[in-house]
């Protein structure tokens, strides 16, 4: 337990960083960029994260489990390390190929042809930071304590570099480059540490064979993504990149606020694997609960919190060029502890017992109920109608999601 708590707390470390760093970097950003340049490096960054689904295959979760369960056994480690890290390569060759084609074939000027291009740095740090080995290590403060000093780093150079509307390239790629640098960190200590060594251990059949494995958790991802980041490029189609900045803005402040359950989840994900295995279903149940109320709770502050003070938060952070921000922060604001309730079950209940089949069926369902309502809720209300949209389509999976956890705690005789 001293690990997951330390993990915890480091992971939270992190978050508290992701947090105030956006509340030191985009009202810089939102003055001397504007709500155009803030919506051509959301969209590249859209985009990324779209194509980020594909290069991850589910391996993230996947591998965790893996070394989590094998921990002690190093060779077994590093021949996951390099089928999983030979898998998520050649698929980023794939993601980087879509960004060069979009950049120099589909866009004309040159903000949205450098961001795009630049975006292969996000693609490429994923590869190269082994998150999933480090979790299921149990080892996330180290991995935490790097990913924050490489933000702070690159800080200085965003404000004494970026001085206007010209410097959109030069801004997507200090917003894009952290996970590149400290991936190369990362990598470079668990070398040295011997948990990985040089002897590359894999092969065709061995990544295929894992690819099986995750199959079932990208499907669900790659259906995810639909109602995830369709509504920025819906958004572009309709409302221009004027609409897209409003947006993201407000994404900007709801993700840190929507990875506050991360690293809890994250922290006992190792640990519930064993338990599993184990047979501790009772353990596991009272795990699972406490998260719960713990992010119910935290979701009823943020929202009072906002309500109150949301208003005069928008307008001083932002400035008065975002004013269509607020009232879709307002409709915004619910979504974390929705998707805190969500992700505990998904990874604690049912990937971690080894049920994350069910998964794909949901996401399916939630993906086509997004393809249906969004474009009409965005034509009619535009920025404000994608929140809309987000929110009823997060409420339609969490509801499935708790559904489907109840049918697995029966399964293991608990209601």
């Amino acid at each position: 337990m001293v690990s997951t708590r330390k993990s915890i707390v480091a992971l939270y470390g992190v978050q508290l960083i992701t947090y105030v760093l956006p509340l030191i970097t985009i009202p810089y950003l939102s003055y001397v960029l504007g709500p155009a340049g803030i919506g051509t490096i959301g969209y590249a960054q859209t985009v990324a994260q779209i194509l980020l689904i594909f290069v991850d295959f589910g391996f993230d979760l996947t591998s965790t489990r893996k070394i989590a369960i094998h921990r002690d056994e190093p060779g077994i480690i590093n021949r996951i390390y390099w089928t999983t890290m030979t898998a998520k390569a050649i698929l980023a060759l794939v993601g980087s190929a879509v960004l060069i084609f979009l950049a120099l074939v589909v866009y004309k000027s040159p903000g949205d042809r450098t961001s795009l291009l630049l975006a292969n740095l996000v693609l490429w740090g994923n590869v190269l930071t082994p998150t999933w080995l480090y979790q299921g290590l149990q080892r996330m403060s180290l991995l935490a304590i790097w990913v924050v000093v490489i933000r702070i780093l690159l800080l200085a150079p965003l404000f004494l570099l970026v001085k206007g509307s010209g410097d959109v390239g030069l801004a997507s790629g200090l917003q894009f480059a952290p996970s590149l640098f400290s991936g190369l960190i990362l990598t470079a200590i668990a070398f040295s540490k011997g948990e990985i060594c040089f002897k590359v251990e894999t092969s065709i059949e061995s990544i295929l064979e894992e690819a099986k494995d995750s199959y079932h958790l990208f499907l669900s991802s790659a259906l995810t993504s639909i109602y995830m980041y369709a509504n920025v490029l819906l958004l572009r189609l309709i409302s221009g990149s004027v609409g897209v900045g409003y947006y993201v803005a407000a994404d900007k402040i709801t993700t840190p606020l929507r990875q506050l359950s991360t690293p809890p989840i994250q922290a006992f994900f190792p640990k519930i694997c064993g338990m599993y295995a184990e047979g501790d279903h009772l353990g596991v149940q009272k795990i699972i609960r406490r998260l719960i109320l713990v992010f119910l709770a935290a979701g009823a502050l943020m929202f009072v919190g906002f309500e109150l003070f949301g208003e005069w938060f928008v307008q001083h952070f932002f400035g008065s060029k975002f004013h269509d921000t607020f009232p879709i922060l307002r409709v915004m604001i619910i979504v974390p502890v929705i998707i805190g309730v969500a992700a505990t079950l998904v990874q604690l209940r049912l990937i971690a017992s080894g049920n994350q089949a069910v998964l794909k069926k949901i996401y399916f369902v939630g993906a086509i109920f997004h393809i249906l309502q969004a474009p009409l809720v965005i034509y009619h209300w535009g920025a404000l109608g994608a929140a809309y949209s987000v929110v009823a389509t997060e409420v339609l999976m969490t509801a499935m999601i708790v559904y489907a956890s109840k049918e697995v705690s029966e399964k293991y005789g608990f209601a």
